[in-house]
């Protein structure tokens, strides 16, 4: 899994900024818990504003990440 998400991030990091946490952590215990996580990995893409615009479980699809940048 780890592979696949360092592809999407090295095709998306000037658009996006990635946080990876690790769920092993207890920061990333509360992070795991705050968003409701059910699965690892969890991906959440958030507006400018914090709210959330897309969450999947699962390494999503680039060209659907890099859709998600174009809308209004």
């Amino acid at each position: 899994m780890k592979p696949a998400v360092d592809r999407l991030e090295k095709r998306l990091g000037q658009k996006l900024t990635f946080v990876r946490s690790d769920v092993q952590t207890e920061v990333g215990k509360l992070l795991y818990a705050e968003y409701e996580a059910n699965l690892v990995p969890t991906f959440i893409v958030f507006d400018q504003y914090g709210d959330t615009k897309y969450r999947t479980n699962g390494v999503p699809e680039y060209s659907f990440i890099n859709s998600l940048l174009f809308e209004d």
